[in-house]
């Protein structure tokens, strides 16, 4: 009788373990629907309670053009991209902007920062 315990004790772990490893995941990047329009942007990093306003023109309901994107989490602000997005991501020149002023300027490829000016945030 005694393995029983154990082995129910050791099933009871594992169960718990396999659980907290899948809520620790990291989110996969998608796409996310601006709170403001019907309009979509690629998320690289989804975070729990966030939502994304978009201040452009959306084309085939992706971002497009020039336009702020405002991103909040728990309601409070996070950061915000001033610049291109073509098919739902950043394209062309940009400026990220955290809650507290640092400004990160670049030029972005399909999302990806490719020449960033004047350093990181």
């Amino acid at each position: 009788m005694k393995h029983t315990g154990i082995i129910a004790t050791a099933a009871i772990l594992l169960v718990t373990f396999q659980v907290l490893a899948q809520t620790n995941q990291p989110a996969k990047p998608d796409w996310i629907v601006t709170s403001n329009k019907p309009c979509k942007v690629w998320n690289p990093e989804p975070q729990p309670d966030e939502s994304v306003t978009w201040s452009g023109t959306c084309e085939d309901w992706l971002a497009s053009g020039k336009g702020i994107l405002k991103w909040t989490e728990n309601g409070k602000p996070a950061v915000e991209f001033d610049g291109v997005y073509a098919k739902g991501k950043r394209n062309g020149p940009g400026v990220i902007i955290t809650p507290d002023g640092k400004r990160l300027a670049g030029v972005w490829v399909d999302d990806e920062l490719i020449t960033p000016e004047g350093g990181s945030i």
